[in-house]
């Protein structure tokens, strides 16, 4: 049976500090707590109302019934959908290595942004995930909506995004970078190498000090007579990504 304490804790997860310091973040939903469920993600506690069990029976051993008014106490979202899980924050590792192409991220700050570029990596492949230190926080309840249950499935990690770039250039891999002054995207001839696809922040693109570690400069053209300074950081994520997938 739920307790007060336990609508607090659930209450409390809102805030970051608090989801660092219990090693516990909020998943809603239907869709997204259905793929929380294939996941190897380890729940801690599953909450749905009645209402929500009459029109998506749900047959789960942590499933605890709350009130309407209990889950409304509980959820971050205006209309709460009925549903929410509590679920134990795993450990989050940079690899040792990798093959293939794997995405950085450097400054990225809206929560959107960083689900949407989530969910679209896993669209076109893409396993692993490399997030700079400063990046929105992963299990940011906006970030966890945003990427509709890709979060669960790609390996995504947070460190220093020069120590990591360097080491992948010490180790041959080339290191690609959405820049103003680049290659033509669309006319970029052969494969593409192994190594890291580099997208900068929303509102200052990729930074002085990683600019240099760039090997492989690349620009999404603009078309003439367009005053658009620049790209959404998921709609520029998603336009190179799109173009990856048919070269390699």
């Amino acid at each position: 049976m739920i307790t007060k304490n336990i609508i607090k804790l659930v209450q409390s997860l809102k805030q970051q500090k608090f989801r660092k310091e219990h090693g516990l973040f909020v998943v809603e939903g239907r869709k997204m707590v259905e793929e929380l469920r294939s996941s190897s993600f380890d729940i801690v506690h599953l909450f749905a109302t009645e209402r929500y069990l009459e029109e998506h029976p749900l047959i789960d051993d942590r499933l605890e019934t709350v009130t309407e008014l209990q889950m409304s106490q509980m959820s971050g979202q205006d209309t709460p959908p009925g549903i929410l899980a509590v679920v134990k924050t795993p450990k989050l590792e940079v690899p040792a290595s990798f093959d293939g192409i794997v995405l950085a991220l450097d400054g990225i700050a809206n929560p959107g942004n960083l689900g949407t570029i989530i969910r679209t990596a896993e669209w076109f492949g893409i396993k692993q995930i490399i997030c700079s230190e400063d990046c929105v926080e992963l299990w940011n309840p906006k970030v966890i909506q945003a990427t509709m249950g890709s979060v669960f499935r790609m390996s995504i990690a947070y460190t220093d995004l020069g120590t990591f770039l360097n080491e992948s250039k010490r180790r041959g891999k080339a290191i690609y970078g959405a820049l103003l002054e680049g290659e033509n995207l669309f006319k970029k001839e052969g494969k593409w190498a192994d190594g890291v696809i580099v997208i900068g922040s929303e509102s200052h693109g990729i930074r002085d000090n990683i600019t240099p570690m760039i090997t492989h400069p690349i620009t999404i053209p603009r078309a003439s007579g367009s005053l658009t300074e620049s790209l959404n950081a998921s709609m520029a994520a998603g336009i190179i990504l799109a173009v990856f997938a048919m070269k390699k």
